[in-house]
């Protein structure tokens, strides 16, 4: 029986070389989801959307990296995660009663002159006509929807604990929409994000004709 003895050098070496080959293979699996990214972006079809969405995931940073590095938008990599996971979840979520589905719409979706008063399920929409959202609102829960105005980001979970929807559908800016997200997988629920055309804190926009569309999902 031969013994092969390891000196540290030798493993040492060895370490060297599985870190190698496994930065290589980070970056090579990096590289060719950026091209599917971009392409998914430009064209809105998605290649392998369950692979992509798990990249995005697993190697967010070292994507936004390459971006960065090449002078791309690295928001267009959030942007494809919040389209790739409604893709996901569009199935699912079509599945689910209207019942036991959730809507958040954020405060800033409100008019500057919104007479709503706060209460501890959100801001009470009194269907003043200033905005969209008393309409919306109505047409929702006429579906069976339950519907919240969202004072703040706790409020979301405070009430999936209060009232344990199977699905959700969460509005707002693309940081709020990809974190709603992560936070539904997270917690084993079925969510679907709509991004606001305009971002900021007050009177911004959003497409209402997609957003009775998905109403009717």
């Amino acid at each position: 029986m031969v013994l092969i003895e390891l000196t540290q050098t030798d493993i040492f070496v060895f370490i060297g070389q599985v870190v190698v080959i496994i930065s290589l293979t980070t970056l090579f699996i990096s590289f060719i989801a950026s091209i599917l990214i971009v392409y998914s972006f430009i064209t809105g079809r998605f290649l392998f959307p369950n692979f992509m969405l798990s990249i995005i995931v697993l190697l967010e940073g070292v994507l936004k990296a390459i971006f960065r590095l090449v002078r791309l938008d690295d928001s267009i990599i959030d942007r494809t995660a919040i389209q790739l996971q409604n893709k996901v979840s569009f199935r699912q979520f079509h599945k689910i009663p209207n019942n036991e589905r959730m809507i958040f719409f954020p405060q800033c979706l409100r008019s500057i002159e919104c007479p709503s008063k706060l209460s501890p399920e959100g801001l009470q929409c009194i269907k003043c006509g200033r905005c969209e959202i008393g309409n919306a609102k109505e047409k929702a829960e006429d579906l069976g929807y339950k519907v919240f105005i969202v004072p703040g980001s706790s409020f979301i979970k405070r009430m999936v604990e209060k009232y344990h929807p199977k699905g959700i559908i969460g509005i707002g800016c693309k940081f709020e929409v990809k974190n709603g997200l992560d936070m539904c997988s997270n917690i084993g629920l079925v969510g679907v994000g709509m991004e606001l055309e305009t971002s900021g804190c007050l009177a911004t926009e959003l497409d209402w004709e997609k957003f009775y569309e998905l109403l009717e999902l």
